[in-house]
This record gives C-alpha cells, structure tokens and sequence, in this order.
C-alpha cells in the first residue's frame, strides 16, 4: 500500500505576487516548499524546501537545487528548465514536482482573484495566457471562446460566494 498527499497552498503578497507553499508527504519523504511568484514577470523571485524526512541523507543536497530556479521565468520551456535543474542526477525529482504543481496553484489562483492592486486590462490578458495553458488539453478548454466563458464563470461563481463585483 501507498499513500501520497500532495498540497498547495497560494496567498496573495500585495504589489508583488503569489507564495505558493506546497506539501509532499508519503512513508519516506516529507517535503515542503514555498515559491514567491513576480505577478508582473512571473519570475520567480524566492524559492526554498524544508525537508522533515528523506530517505537518503544525501537527499538534502538534492532539495537545495530549488535554489537554482530563482530568477527563471514561468512559461514555455520553463519544464525543461525544472527537468534539468532539479529532477536531474544532482537534484530531487519530488522538488520539480512540487515546483510544477506550485505553478498551476499559482495560476488557479490567479485566475480566481484579481488583486486590488492589478489592472483588469492587464488581468484580462494575463489570464488569456494562463487559459491557453489548457487549451486543447482539456474538453472544456477545446471549446471555442473557452477562455472568456471560463473567466466569467469564475467570476460569477466568486461573486456569489462573496460578493464582489465581476469583470
């Protein structure tokens, strides 16, 4: 039997960007890691791993690789970019899996939520560029016009749950 519990959780950093702390739990390893995301260039602008338990000592050399992505833009190639930064003989592959579900928390969240501090036109573009992401990836997102049905539906359904004003 295996059990693996994997956790995001993204916060708002007023005028900067998003913390993402992520979670990697299971019977060897209990990892977690915190990314601070630039809202305008969507580099990343901090990046650290806690380790409480690895299998290995020589594991904890393998975390601190996250180290080699601040200043690294999310976006294309920037798979390839964790591939061989972190998930490579001289890193952790559980790191680069962390990182890569930090950035889709990110992204959801981002999508969720406009900051009070954001332009909507520059949201409004930003988010026609995360829902690209999904395109053809997704039936929902196949669907044309997906990206502007899927921000007003979000919007919508925020609004409900706590009353803002939509786009």
């Amino acid at each position: 039997m295996y059990e693996k519990i994997e956790r995001y959780v993204v916060k708002i950093i007023p005028h900067k960007g998003y913390e993402v702390t992520g979670y990697w739990q299971d019977d060897i390893h209990d990892l977690k890691s915190r990314i601070v995301f630039d809202y305008k260039t969507y580099k990343i602008i901090e990046a650290e791993v806690e380790a409480e338990k690895t299998p290995f000592s020589i594991c904890s050399e393998g975390i601190n690789c996250i180290k080699n992505l601040i200043g690294k833009q999310v976006g294309p190639g920037f798979y390839k970019t964790v591939k061989s930064e972190l998930m490579s003989p001289e890193g952790c592959i559980h790191v680069g899996e962390l990182v890569m579900g930090s950035v889709k928390a990110a992204i959801q969240a981002a999508s969720r939520e406009i900051p009070e501090w954001v332009d909507i036109e520059d949201y409004k573009t930003r988010w026609e560029a995360w829902g690209s992401i999904y395109k053809d990836k997704c039936i929902f997102f196949a669907q044309p016009d997906a990206e502007t049905k899927a921000l007003k539906m979000l919007h919508e359904c925020k609004n409900k749950h706590q009353g803002q004003k939509a786009i």
